[in-house]
Parts: C-alpha cells; structure tokens; sequence
C-alpha cells in the first residue's frame, strides 16, 4: 500500500501561505521539517547524482535586454504540485506538498537577490500583494491563465510543447497570444508589479531503494513574464533522476540540483546561444 501526497492545485493560497511567508524570512536556508530521526543516516552535505536529465530553455533577448533590475517582481507558488512518496519511505517525514512548494521558494528568493538584488520581490497571495478580497477573483485568474492557449495549439499547462523540444536551448522572441497578454497586463495593474514568476508545474517523487539512501525525481516548468508587455522573458523545462552518493538521505532541498538550471537562466550571455 502506498500513501500518495499529491495535489493538484491552482494557486491554493490558504495552505502555502505560512510556508511563502516563512520563505521571505529565511531565503536560501533549507532547514525546513528538520527533525530527528535514526533512518536517515549520518548527518552532512547530501550528495547527489544526477542521471537521465532532459532540459529545454528559452530566453527573449528582447524583453532581457529591457529588463529593469530596480522594479517589482511579484512570485507566485506553483500552479500544480505533485508530492509522491511511499508509505514506508524511513526518510520521508519532513517530505510533503507545502515542504516541496517551500524548497522551490526558497531557491528563488535565493537566486533573484543574487542576480537582481535591488528588485523589489512580492508574494502573489492574499494579505501580501494580492488583498484578502481577491482571493477568489486571483484563483479563478490564474485557473484561466493556465487553460489558455499559449504553445502549439497547447494551453499553458501542457508540457507536450517543451517535451518535444528536449535538448534544446534557444534565444527566440516568442509573440504571446493575445488572451495570455491581456490576463497578464491585467494583473500588473490591478497588483502593481512589473514581472511575475510562474511555476507552471512542481512534482517531485521519492524513491528509496535508490542510491545509497534514496533518491527522488524532479520535474518542473518554470516561467518568468514581463507582465507589463505581457511577454515572456524566459522559460525553463527541466526533468531529472537524483541518486544519494552517501549516507545522506533526501529528505529536503529537493531543488537544489534544479537550483543550478535555473541560475543558467540569469547567468547566460544570450549572444552565446543559437537562435532558432
């Protein structure tokens, strides 16, 4: 018998929002669920392998080329998350949706005042950016965003787009339909925020028998808009198999590895990189 923790959710504010708000406090720290426990082997730096990887990345010259370092930034928590676990995983007990929603959080508090210390970062949730009376006209907002259609004939949920594009990394001024340009001009007024950062998709599944002490796969599509112009700056699809090296069992900081992919994102010289 197997306990899933999964849960599909667009925007579910009431639950993440302790876990967003401890994030601002404590960007970069990865402590979270720390508890003692017999199983998961000797303490330390975790070390991880990292097999049968797949990426696709694409940056907008254009919209990077303007990007203003100085403005506000308003972060959403990811659009549908997916936690998996075994029931009798002996490491898991810090492992849940909320904890795999606040190591991606962390990571990108972490990594935006590295790249853009002087931009001004907000929580796309109700009492911070966005008033407790929105609540309900944000989640209906974002439930739309999600279903509209963006890549391929796709909706913006789809992963079918970025998977058959897998291997690849290109600069391409992508034109924004229409819909998606509107909903997004429309929440950079009413919320006053120049760029949002979406994770379209978070799902991340443990497996113990891997490595040494268990290991897990991670799977996310990352989106980064200038919501003013409603266009898209940069996106990144990343997918990956994590082994432990040692006795260190991954039991947090799930998106460490992923945490190096999404640096790329900030750090690439665009003239570098073929356009397609």
């Amino acid at each position: 018998m197997r306990i899933i923790l999964k849960r599909k959710v667009h925007l579910s504010f009431s639950l993440l929002f302790t876990f967003f708000l401890f994030s601002c406090a404590s960007s970069g720290d990865s402590s979270f669920g720390d508890s003692p426990c017999t199983d998961c082997g000797e303490r330390g730096e975790m070390a991880l392998e990292i097999q049968k990887e797949k990426f696709y990345r694409e940056w907008n010259p254009e919209a990077f080329a303007r990007l203003d370092s100085t403005a506000i930034l308003g972060t959403f928590p990811a659009l549908t998350l997916i936690a998996d676990a075994p029931e009798d995983c002996d490491f898991c007990h810090s492992f849940s949706a909320e904890a795999v929603d606040f190591d991606l959080a962390s990571i990108e508090d972490s990594l935006w005042s590295k790249a853009f210390p002087k931009m001004q970062r907000y929580l796309m949730m109700p009492g911070m950016q966005v008033p407790e009376a929105d609540s309900l006209y944000a989640d209906s907002l974002m439930k739309e965003l999600m279903m509209l259609e963006f890549v391929d004939g796709k909706p913006l949920e789809s992963l079918e787009p970025w998977k058959s594009r897998i291997g690849t990394e290109q600069v391409l001024v992508r034109k924004t339909p229409i819909k998606i340009k509107t909903l997004l001009s429309e929440i950079a007024s009413r919320y006053r925020v120049r760029y949002l950062s979406i994770p379209i998709l978070l799902q991340v599944k443990i497996f113990p028998d891997l490595g040494k002490k268990g290991g897990f796969s991670y799977e996310t599509l990352w989106t980064f808009w200038d919501a003013r112009y409603g266009e898209l700056v940069f996106l990144c699809y990343s997918e990956f198999l994590a082994e432990s090296k040692n006795r260190v069992a991954p039991e947090r900081g799930w998106g460490e590895p992923f945490a190096k992919r999404l640096w790329k994102m900030f750090s690439t010289d665009l003239s570098s990189v073929e356009s397609h």
